[in-house]
């Protein structure tokens, strides 16, 4: 997973939030190659940023500033879901339960955060 093609996404708004709950909303502009540009709304919840962090500071990775994570964390998510599938939807939703409780998902982002 760490090995994932990185894909040419532009950011052109983002809405972070600062605490409690609901969902960080970060809209990219992304190249699909033959498909032409398409835009892809990525909501990540906050559970799952918290879930995130929690196992990334277990597995001794050198804190990111939450912003740079949400970012780099969203582009990640779509190149792995454009790899998979081929395609993108228009709207991709990160939430805890799509990170697993052992941590090799955490791992993995934290490889391509330390690459990149």
């Amino acid at each position: 997973m760490a090995s994932t093609i990185p894909i040419r996404a532009v950011l052109m708004s983002s809405e972070i939030m600062n605490g409690g709950s609901g969902f960080h909303r970060l809209v990219f502009k992304v190249d699909g190659g033959r498909a032409g540009m398409s835009t892809v709304t990525v909501l990540i919840s906050q559970d799952a940023h918290r879930k995130l962090v929690q196992q990334m500071a277990r597995a001794r990775f050198a804190p990111v500033e939450k912003a740079t994570l949400l970012k780099t964390w969203a582009r990640w998510e779509l190149a792995m879901r454009l790899e998979e599938h081929g395609i993108l939807p228009a709207t991709v939703t990160i939430t805890s339960r799509d990170i697993d409780d052992f941590g090799a998902y955490a791992c993995d982002l934290g490889r391509t955060l330390q690459v990149g």
